[in-house]
């Protein structure tokens, strides 16, 4: 991964493993897409906010790569990015054209027993199991590795009904201890609904 890199900010949060399909269509992000594929690099889709920061955007993303593109029924491009890993950013600048670009940073959660997580919420790992049974989400290019607890919780919290704000902050949690208690409350405000 190239350290400065470009930004997508968009209303929605990739969390690594999962795939995301996507509509460009402003000039910026056709080059950028251009130049990513050119360059073979990704770019950082980050989570645009409301706040008084200079950018309104999250000092953390995720890097993603461009899979798969085609034109769309509606003339437009669409693209598949896969969500590769938590990424920081700092430095964040804008070119003539309006696209941002920042220093990119990986980020590399503290290592976890996950046979030991993944024991003490064993409802996860079950509504994960049966959600990609559904025959829309099983003809998805979903890879879930059931053996790590943070493959498990991206992947559910990237299936089920979870705000942006949500998502962003199973993103940014410090562990996948901290990403699963996280997650279990949401799940559980979800069933109480």
């Amino acid at each position: 991964m190239k350290n400065s890199l470009p930004i997508f900010p968009l209303a929605l949060v990739a969390l690594p493993g999962t795939i995301q399909s996507l509509q460009i269509f402003e000039e910026r992000y056709l080059n950028m897409v251009k130049q990513c594929m050119s360059e073979n690099h990704g770019f950082v889709i980050v989570l645009k906010i409301n706040d008084s920061s200079e950018f309104g955007i999250s000092k953390k993303g995720t890097y993603v790569e461009i899979i798969d593109f085609n034109t769309l029924p509606n003339g437009l491009l669409g693209i598949t990015a896969k969500a590769d890993n938590k990424v920081s950013i700092n430095n964040v600048c804008q070119l003539a054209d309006g696209l941002h670009i920042a220093d990119v940073k990986p980020e590399i959660d503290p290592e976890v027993d996950n046979q030991a997580l993944l024991a003490e919420y064993p409802e996860i790992t079950n509504i994960l199991s049966q959600i990609i049974k559904h025959p829309k989400i099983n003809e998805l290019p979903i890879k879930v590795d059931f053996n790590s607890a943070d493959s498990i919780a991206y992947h559910l919290a990237g299936l089920i009904p979870l705000t942006s704000s949500q998502k962003q902050n199973l993103l940014e949690a410090f562990d996948a201890s901290q990403r699963l208690s996280i997650l279990a409350k949401y799940i559980e405000k979800i069933s109480s609904l």
